[in-house]
């Protein structure tokens, strides 16, 4: 009696590892396969402050505006919005490379972000009193392991007092 119950624990041990290990190869296959190569990232947008509304760079027809007292955050997505939806890709491992100039002139502060948790977003913050009130004009660009994407097209703002 006792042998029957141990060759059952032992079939039932069996049958877990092997599931246990055909579930840690899938993840694995999935989570290689599902990894984005660095592409431009698009969606370039700036924030006032950390509850105010995303201000877009392209098409709005308004440059944005952040107060140099108060700072603000230059932002951009991976990838457009919606263009990978339900395609289950993960940024993780994404960086972004921001540069950050007056028009016409070399960068002034060139920075490599990790992106946000949530693996959806890039951002460089800038602090109260970073930049001088005037105009300036942002660009980053992917960077996933040796991979590099493309620079955005500049994205101008302005600071005010």
């Amino acid at each position: 009696m006792i042998r029957k119950h141990l060759r059952r624990i032992g079939a039932t041990a069996g049958a877990i590892a092997a599931l246990v290990a055909a579930s840690v190869a899938v993840a694995g296959t999935n989570a290689t396969a599902s990894q984005a190569d660095p592409s431009v990232p698009g969606t370039l947008r700036v924030f006032a402050g950390p509850y105010e509304q995303a201000q877009f760079c392209e098409g709005g027809g308004r440059t944005p505006v952040i107060s140099g007292a108060s700072g603000g955050a230059l932002a951009a997505s991976p990838t457009a919005f919606g263009k990978d939806a339900g395609k289950n890709r993960s940024y993780h491992s994404l960086r972004a490379t921001f540069e950050v100039a007056e028009p016409g002139e070399a960068a002034l502060i060139t920075k490599t972000e990790r992106i946000w948790p949530n693996g959806r977003v890039f951002n460089l913050a800038l602090a109260a009193g970073e930049l001088k009130p005037g105009e300036y004009q942002f660009r980053l660009r992917a960077v996933g392991g040796n991979q590099v994407s493309a620079w955005t097209p500049w994205c101008g703002f302005t600071v005010s007092q």
